[in-house]
């Protein structure tokens, strides 16, 4: 069983789930439908499971070539490639018929492409065929925090701003992993845009991404929701991220790299939170 979770990329996905139930909260405050956030959370382990159990499947091969995969359940031999197809279709198509049951047609669009931008667009079509696959597929992060935005109210300009911080900040994790385990994607069929550069410069590119979406998100805060105590621990949040990537472009190297990688990656969870809460308090 812990396998099959596995294939579902846990580690992953919670942060879309997150920006799913996130966007509900954001639309529908000052009243939160809990109905709606536990529905919310079960379409999006579901779909969002579903599309992560495809990808494991379709890139078995590519798994098998790395170090950082190749103990995956499917390349180490503990779940076969059909039963993990299986899975991957019975997870999303649950998904797709519950957030029709449950959220209604706008949102269940948007749980569907989704999953189509990551599972098919971005790992079938793109991932070995051009660096920009995770400036087409990291629009899926997108549609996580709209389909939570259209269960509450209709698309409009603040739900897309809001969706960007989402979509800014997977090049700047994804692009940091890729520079961590570079040797690892070169064996591959892989296309990521760190490994078109040199390594030198694909850590100030990054480290430049990472602060800019760092501004991003303090900018939408104070757009938006105009809390102070909320804008200080936000504010904390980045500048420690932004001050590791500072120094990466100064002097790129691995471990103040690394240092910048791991100080950036709460920072949207942070944001999304604190957002989450302020919405229901005030």
């Amino acid at each position: 069983m812990k396998d099959y979770v596995l294939l579902m990329k846990p580690r992953v996905i919670w942060l879309l789930v997150l920006a799913a139930v996130a966007g509900y909260v954001f639309a529908a405050s000052p009243r939160v439908n809990i109905a709606y956030v536990v529905e919310l959370t079960l379409v999006g382990l579901l779909s969002t499971g579903g599309s992560a159990a495809f990808n494991m499947y379709y890139e078995r091969d590519i798994d098998a070539q790395m170090i950082r995969t190749r103990n995956r359940p499917i390349p180490a031999g503990r779940v076969s490639p059909g039963n993990a197809l299986i899975e991957s279709l019975v997870l999303s198509i649950l998904g797709f018929a519950l957030s029709y049951l449950w959220l209604g047609t706008i949102p269940t669009i948007f749980v569907v492409l989704g999953w189509f931008l990551y599972a098919i667009v971005y790992t079938v079509f793109l991932k070995c065929r051009s660096w920009s696959n995770i400036l087409i597929g990291g629009v899926a992060g997108n549609a996580a925090l709209l389909t939570g935005w259209t269960v509450a109210k209709p698309l409009d300009l603040e739900a897309i701003l809001l969706s960007m911080a989402i979509y800014l900040w997977i090049p700047a994790h994804i692009w940091s992993l890729v520079i961590r385990a570079k040797d690892d994607y070169s064996r591959t069929c892989i296309k990521m845009l760190p490994l078109e550069m040199s390594e030198d410069r694909a850590m100030i590119m990054v480290a430049l991404l990472n602060v800019i979406s760092n501004i991003y998100m303090l900018f939408l805060y104070i757009l938006f929701l105009r809390n102070l105590i909320g804008l200080i621990i936000l504010l904390i949040t980045a500048a420690w991220s932004s001050y590791y990537s500072v120094k990466a472009m100064i002097k790129p190297s691995r471990e103040v790299f690394w240092q910048m990688f791991k100080a950036s990656s709460p920072v949207l969870t942070v944001f999304l939170l604190i957002g989450m809460v302020l919405s229901i308090i005030k």
